[in-house]
């Protein structure tokens, strides 16, 4: 890259730019001026060097962590659940609930602070099982921050069992947080299987994050 600061000053030098409006002739007025090459050149060699110089952002940026967890049944039940019928087919509802989240055993960590716990809060519509989900998301770290996020994704009723029994798959964006976590940003790919008579919920993570600067 470097070698591209010699190369735009020789080709700016060897081009006849000039601005202005050339006037009719007797009018007096000027018929423009040349830019000065050397100028531009200058110019835009300190441009290239400006972007060239910060490599060390831009490989802060690129840092990426991976992550993977899972949260089993037993550690994840739905404090509130309220499902309504729409009424204009069978089987066609809609459905808010709450969902909590524990990490009793080896929690997961992101930027080395630990999960306490994680709540999930979102609506869902279901036509014998299938239908679209989304909920906000909070995790509570044991260093007293917080990370938010969002989770879009859509659920699919098991073939050939109850239409209460559905596996749920979508992505949860991190969109910040609070103190350490503030600048936390994300996408988690993820996996659940629900029974909703049984309140089961066994859910897989996996993705990346990555921390943005102020």
């Amino acid at each position: 890259m470097k070698n591209l600061l010699p190369l735009i000053s020789r080709a700016l030098q060897a081009s006849p730019i000039s601005t202005g409006v050339t006037m009719a002739s007797g009018s007096g007025a000027p018929r423009g001026r040349n830019i000065p090459m050397r100028r531009i050149a200058v110019f835009l060699s300190f441009c290239c060097v400006a972007l060239l110089a910060s490599p060390a952002a831009w490989s802060q940026a690129a840092q990426r962590t991976k992550i993977a967890f899972e949260v089993h049944e037993q550690n994840s039940k739905y404090t509130q659940q309220h499902s309504l019928d729409i009424g204009d087919m069978p089987g066609h509802t809609i459905r808010l609930f709450e969902l909590h989240r524990t990490f009793p055993d080896d929690p997961p960590a992101f930027a080395g602070v630990a999960i306490k716990d994680y709540w999930s809060r979102g609506e869902s519509e279901s036509l014998g099982g299938n239908g679209p989900v989304f909920t906000y998301s909070v995790f509570n770290m044991a260093n007293g921050d917080k990370i938010f996020g969002r989770f879009d994704g859509v659920a699919q009723a098991t073939a050939g069992q109850s239409a209460d029994k559905r596996t749920v798959v979508g992505n949860l964006v991190l969109t910040g947080g609070t103190g350490k976590m503030r600048g936390i940003r994300g996408t988690l790919h993820v996996l659940t299987n629900v029974d909703l008579p049984k309140g089961l919920n066994d859910t897989r993570y996996e993705g990346e994050y990555w921390m943005e600067k102020d």
